[in-house]
């Protein structure tokens, strides 16, 4: 089964993925790979990300979450997203 490619889907692996300082160790070939895409549709979803602050280029493979869970902020459902 294909897994759905929006922005949101492609927000929420990343964050399902980062450590608990918000940092994900990955790049367009890693979302590629995840959602069997292109590498160009990732990185274009990657770069839409960026450009609305949800997350944060930091390296070559390295990208944080821009809101993060504060220390002792309730993760319930995920809903700080």
């Amino acid at each position: 089964m294909k897994k759905c490619f929006r922005e949101e889907d492609v927000f929420g692996f990343i964050w399902d993925h980062a450590n608990e300082e918000g940092m994900w160790a990955g790049d367009c070939a890693t979302v590629a790979e995840e959602f069997a895409v292109s590498e160009d549709a990732a990185y274009a979803v990657l770069s839409e990300l960026c450009d609305r602050d949800r997350i944060q280029r930091i390296g070559e493979e390295t990208y944080i979450v821009t809101r993060w869970r504060e220390p002792g902020e309730a993760t319930e459902g995920e809903s700080a997203r």
